[in-house]
């Protein structure tokens, strides 16, 4: 497999503490680490009350700890809170070293995440000033230290009044206000989804850092090109020396040596690389279309005889290609992943937590089994986020989930050069060199509706903008997004493309339906009907959706119970968009009922979000090959909220994720209307056509069949076609379409892999009747087997239990005569789970 190894060295002219600054540590290989995680000390500067702390962590989590402050998600607090980020805070932490210690030549701070500025003492001398969330920050402290007690103290300062001493000096305001003069995750100063908890303190990693004479700064292993018989690799090594001498290198390809090399080091920083070829490879393949195959490849530093460092990647071959082709509409844009086109299945993911050195790992694994589950083959990082734990990146490289990475930007001008650009620059190239290992990463993108907001959203009226301040304030942006991250990528990764915005067009251009990718916000926004979103179709949709509430027992957990009803002070403080509550009413009113009590209400709002999504992605695929992409907004939640989320924030499914789930399965098929005339459309995500038998069938609610259909179809991988063109005037002149439907259906060998409905009136005007559902539970080895039966049309059925699990569908129609199997996913094993689930459907609504 792996073949034809030569070696390459070459001494990297660099001064140390550059390299310092913008390599992070490659998984603590070179060295060892002395962990200052856990138990430090907190106090407000200018006090000597001190508290218990944690690191990593916050000053608002270790006063949540302390009990000094109340839950901040919980009922209206949040705006009682605000005082914390206008406080300085001191943390502090005492640790032992002993003599022997200090035979290491090299000792090092390690700060993976200082949020956001702040001085970091030892034994009271400074050794770094931080000023950016997103960087790692190094300092030699070898000098600094001492045998016996040592201590660490950290001051934070307000954030909200540095940035606001910052932001008054500029000599012009800027869109974004306070939270663009400062590299912190735009979010936590509140968004249209999201509380404002501007945090502090020590959110990632802190540990000394020493080794005696070798470090392993990095290692890359590159993918110089791929063939399905060859791929040809390098693995570049960035190794520091304190000692002019030989040094041995070996390759593993799991547990078994393939290279074994020796070579004089230089006394400083050098480069190495190994150049080796991987014979008849197999590819990394997205979500979907084939095996996520990554490689388990290993290396070892031996020096003066002794292992120095050692450990693996997991790596992943493929190539990806952003296709931007001119054609007779426009501009074509998708991407291919080992010269395929792909139809991306995608969602956009935001921080899972306020919070964020709350989420662990087992909340990231939940996560993306849930992606996984729901058929998403890409995730959009956010850029008004963070850059995600390596963990996140790791479970989408194991899943074959692409994700679509956006640098740390969004909606907002940004200042000049100087210290707050070389901050960027830092944090840019720190982020490459981390994220560049994983396949998953197929796209870069600069930011998030910033070239948007300049063209389209009157920021340069709205704040009076010379022409000479108008040309200065977009000269920096170019700075950044058109020169600084392109050459950044040039020089440590050139295996993916990208894009300097998004949108590149804004949803109001005529231009964003024929080329680049669209956010459309018609509907929402704009308060356009859902239909819309059949003819506002753009080349690839990376934005768009609508709000639903969250799940009943998550309202419960935040809001008193005397605020348990719509229209309520905390409702209002959960619901941070300024006419949330008035466009899902409007939207309601136009498709349903209107329920009057909160628990009703939700449900329904549920349903309505779902709808909305279905029709959105619909289009979206029924337009392939001329939209190659649909991602919605958005797929989870930060906080406890009423947003466009489909899971909430404590993980609950809405049911938009399940219609998200049918409807972005390789098989796709959706039924249309023009007039009498009925168009069935198809297709199948995957590399090569695939037969299948499709079934449709025009019925009534008490499942009287009309008109029907059945037969064998070659279903098309490159394009949705037409499979059904059928005229039913005969068999609607006389029915009435209030209690009428159209399911379609397409299936093989492994059951129905495709089914949809289509209904002909709005939910509000559909003559429903209550249906009996039976259902019967059976135990399982992971959890409970469900089968529902009823022998009239059940819209919208939900099922609910106290008891903790996942269903593997929900809010569905049932269609009468045809049973439905669901899967209950607990580990809780109890005599009464039948009895426990409680079954409602829309109907069920009408009758209160």
């Amino acid at each position: 497999m792996i073949r034809s190894m030569k070696r390459a060295f070459a001494l990297v002219i660099s001064i140390f503490c550059m390299i310092t600054i913008t390599l992070p540590l490659a998984a603590q290989d070179g060295a060892s680490i002395l962990s200052l995680d856990g138990v430090w000390q907190l106090r407000m500067q200018g006090s000597k009350k001190i508290h218990n702390a944690v690191v990593p962590g916050s000053v608002q989590l270790d006063l949540l700890r302390n009990n000094v402050i109340p839950d901040p998600f919980y009922a209206d607090f949040e705006e009682k809170l605000q005082w914390i980020s206008d406080t300085g805070w001191v943390y502090e932490k005492y640790f032992e070293l002993d003599r022997d210690f200090f035979a290491n030549r090299n000792i090092q701070l390690v700060c993976e995440g200082i949020d956001t500025y702040a001085n970091v003492y030892i034994n009271d001398s400074l050794v770094i000033t931080a000023d950016n969330m997103f960087k790692t920050w190094y300092a030699n402290t070898k000098h600094y230290l001492r045998i016996g007690y040592n201590r660490i103290k950290i001051e934070f300062p307000s954030i909200t009044k540095l940035n606001k001493a910052f932001y008054d000096k500029l000599p012009y305001k800027l869109p974004g206000d306070e939270r663009m003069v400062c590299r912190k995750a735009a979010y936590q100063f509140g968004w249209d989804w999201g509380p404002r908890f501007v945090t502090m303190g020590i959110w990632r990693p802190i540990y000394i850092k020493y080794w005696k004479y070798v470090d392993v700064l990095g290692v890359n292993f590159i993918q110089k090109s791929l063939t399905d018989s060859l791929a040809r690799m390098s693995a570049s090594f960035i190794v520091v020396s304190t000692l002019p001498d030989t040094a041995e290198f070996k390759l593993m390809f799991d547990s078994t040596v393939f290279f074994e090399g020796r070579e004089l080091l230089t006394k400083g920083v050098n480069s190495i690389r190994i150049d080796f070829d991987m014979t008849n490879p197999k590819r990394w393949w997205p979500n979907g279309m084939g095996a996520p195959t990554r490689y388990n490849l290993g290396y070892q530093v031996w020096f003066a005889g002794r292992k120095e460092a050692e450990g693996h990647q997991k790596v992943g071959l493929r190539t990806v290609e952003l296709v931007q082709e001119p054609d007779s509409v426009g501009k074509s844009f998708y991407l291919k992943i080992n010269d395929v086109p792909v139809f991306i299945r995608g969602a956009n993911y935001i921080p899972m937590d306020n919070f964020p050195s709350r989420v662990t790992d087992s909340m990231y694994t939940e996560l993306i089994k849930s992606v996984d589950a729901a058929n998403i083959n890409m995730l959009r990082v956010w850029g008004g986020g963070i850059y995600e734990n390596d963990i996140f990146y790791d479970l989408c490289d194991e899943k074959g989930i692409m994700v679509w990475q956006d640098f740390m930007f969004a909606n907002g001008m940004l200042p000049e050069e100087g210290p707050f650009f070389r901050s960027v620059q830092d944090e840019i190239i720190q982020n490459i060199v981390r994220l560049r290992r994983h396949p998953s990463i197929v796209l870069w993108c600069g930011n998030n509706e910033i070239e948007e907001g300049w063209y389209n959203w009157g920021w340069v009226k709205d704040y009076g903008y010379s022409k000479e301040d108008s040309s200065r304030i977009f000269r920096n942006y170019r700075k950044i997004f058109k020169e600084l991250i392109p050459y950044a990528l040039l020089r440590h990764d050139t295996l993916r493309p990208y894009i300097s915005t998004s949108p590149m067009n804004g949803w109001g251009n005529e231009k964003s339906l024929k080329e680049g990718d669209l956010h459309y916000w018609g509907v929402w926004w704009g308060k356009e009907p859902f239909d819309m979103y059949n003819k506002k179709v753009g080349r690839f949709v990376s934005e768009y959706g609508f709000q639903g509430f969250p799940d009943y027992s998550t309202i419960e957990k935040v809001t008193p119970p005397t605020e348990l009803k719509l229209g309520s002070d905390v409702m209002k403080a959960h619901q941070k968009h300024p006419v949330g509550f008035e466009t899902i009413d409007e939207y309601m009113k136009r498709d349903y009922k209107v329920p009057e009590d909160l628990e009703t209400y939700g449900y329904v709002s549920q349903l309505l979000q779902a709808d909305g999504l279905k029709t959105a992605i619909e289009a979206h695929r029924r337009a392939k090959p001329y939209c190659m992409g649909t991602m919605y907004w958005q797929l989870n939640d930060s906080w406890p909220v009423v947003s466009w989320s489909t899971i909430d924030y404590y993980g609950k499914k809405k049911a938009a994720y399940y219609a998200v789930s049918r409807n972005y399965r390789d098989f796709f098929i959706v039924s249309d209307m023009e007039g009498d005339q009925l168009k069935v459309y198809a297709t199948f995500d995957e590399p090569d056509n695939q037969d299948a038998n499709l079934w449709v069938v025009l019925a009534d609610f008490d499942g009287n069949v009309l008109w029907q259909e059945e037969k064998p179809y070659e279903f098309s991988a490159s394009r949705t076609e037409v499979v059904v063109d059928t005229n039913l005037a005969a068999f609607l002149k006389s029915a009435d379409k209030s209690r009428l439907f159209i399911y379609t259906q397409i299936k093989n060998i492994l059951g129905v892999r495709a089914s949809n409905l289509y209904y002909f009136v709005s939910p509000k005007d559909m003559k429903l009747e209550k249906a009996p559902i039976d259902l019967v539970a059976e135990k399982t080895s992971n959890g409970y087997s469900i089968n529902l039966y009823t022998t009239k049309l059940a819209k919208g059925v939900y099922l609910r239990t106290p008891l903790q699990g996942d269903f593997s569908d929900n809010y569905f129609d049932l269609m009468p005569f045809e049973e439905k199997r669901i899967q209950f996913n607990t580990v809780e094993d109890v005599d009464f789970f039948q009895d426990s689930i409680k079954v409602i459907s829309l109907v069920d609504t009408y009758l209160k």
